[in-house]
């Protein structure tokens, strides 16, 4: 609707300009033929009266006319350059000047009108649509072939680089230095717990009782017989129990074992570090590995898959304007968040005011410069030009009433007499 009323003020601006001008140099003309036509009669009252004013009419509008033309012709193309940066100085130290921006922006919460730019914005589901085409071009147009091949080079590149020795005992060491060590092994202990209590272990203690009597007892295969159903069994339970607590009391931080488990995994890390033997296998072994290894492969299952969860993802492209809608919704409730956001928003654009203000000037000239000098000249006809022929029929009008009054005064004190 704005671009339908500008192009609708601008006809009515050409049609305007051109009644004018037709105005302008009709009223000219008509008082230069009455100028010539009642100069033969200027000796009497009537006849010089006509003459006087028809003749300072005709100087009045050529005047203008020339003045006029002098200016669009020849005064401005001369002066473009000043009139350039006069321009220029004027949007960017009187218009647009940095106090200017700064004062016009305080009258507004930034973040009333980010509220309402949103929850307003009618063109939202357009946005989406716009956002998940874009997206789609962008995953169908990656050239894979090409983008397999970079990615499979730069993980065997930074694989060959990696020390996996060094890496594997750094990552060992500094698990050990934090809270995780202990709840590791807390871990380790609960689930050997659970194994110790479970009947399947207690059978394995049951064979290895019997097998263990059985070296040193030589009794009848009746007594094992009943041994393994009595005195073995209680025993292998009696021997779960102990482990039980042996376990649970390894769970306390001071206990003497866990403190020697400890110092013994800390010996096993530096021999493990310090170990050449170690590394060789390790470094072997990744050689090995990375003659195997078919990166092509698993990066080409990874790209594919990922691929077909971004083009089939309907929340991939909704998410993003879902948090938008909950953070909008929040800031709506909260003052004392839109005052914050207010605060941090006109921060953000004061500084990019101090900082890029300085390009205003340059804009103006560079979008100025552009302009040849028939391009200026139309554009201030353009915009004055129908100012410019009224003046010109204003020229006439009032030429030839000043004209008529001299005649008059002269005609009272004689002059012509």
């Amino acid at each position: 609707m704005n671009v339908i009323n500008f192009l609708k003020i601008n006809n009515v601006k050409k049609v305007g300009l051109k009644v004018n001008r037709y105005k302008a140099t009709l009223i000219l003309i008509l008082a230069s033929s009455i100028y010539i036509i009642s100069y033969p009669f200027h000796n009497n009252f009537i006849g010089g009266l006509v003459s006087s004013g028809s003749c300072a009419s005709m100087i009045g509008g050529f005047a203008d006319w020339w003045g006029i033309n002098k200016l669009l012709k020849k005064t401005i193309p001369k002066n473009k350059q000043k009139i350039f940066d006069g321009l220029s100085n004027m949007v960017s130290e009187e218009l647009l000047s940095k106090n200017t921006l700064k004062k016009l922006l305080k009258k507004y919460d930034t973040s009333r009108l980010v509220i309402e730019l949103v929850k307003n914005n009618d063109e939202i589901g357009n946005i989406k649509n716009i956002f998940k085409i874009m997206i789609k071009d962008n995953v169908k147009k990656i050239n894979k072939n090409e983008l397999f091949k970079i990615t499979s080079e730069l993980i065997l590149n930074i694989l060959k680089r990696t020390d996996l020795h060094k890496l594997i005992s750094s990552i060992i060491e500094v698990s050990f230095k934090t809270e995780y060590k202990d709840k590791f092994y807390d871990f380790i202990l609960d689930e050997l717990i659970l194994y110790s209590q479970r009947d399947d272990f207690k059978d394995i203690l049951i064979n290895f009782i019997i097998d263990a009597r059985a070296s040193y007892e030589g009794e009848s295969k009746r007594k094992k017989f009943v041994d393994r159903f009595k005195g073995n069994n209680n025993l292998a339970i009696g021997i779960q129990e102990k482990i039980k607590n042996f376990l649970d009391d390894m769970k306390k931080p001071d206990n003497d074992n866990r403190l020697l488990f400890d110092k013994w995994i800390y010996d096993k890390l530096d021999d493990f570090k310090n170990n050449s033997d170690y590394k060789l296998k390790i470094e072997n072994w990744k050689l090995d590995f990375l003659k195997t290894i078919k990166v092509n492969e698993y990066i080409n299952l990874i790209f594919e898959n990922a691929g077909n969860k971004i083009l089939n993802n309907e929340d991939l492209y909704n998410k993003p304007f879902f948090i938008i809608d909950n953070w909008i919704n929040d800031l709506d409730d909260n003052l004392d968040t839109q005052r914050r956001v207010d605060l941090f928003l006109k921060d953000l654009i004061y500084k990019f005011i101090d900082a890029k203000h300085k390009n205003v000037g340059k804009i103006v000239k560079e979008n100025l410069s552009k302009y040849s000098d028939t391009m200026l000249i139309e554009l201030i006809e353009s915009n004055a030009g129908n100012d410019l022929q009224l003046i010109r029929i204003n020229g006439s009008l009032v030429g030839g009433v000043v004209g008529i009054i001299i005649y008059i005064i002269k005609y009272s004190i004689g002059v012509y007499i």
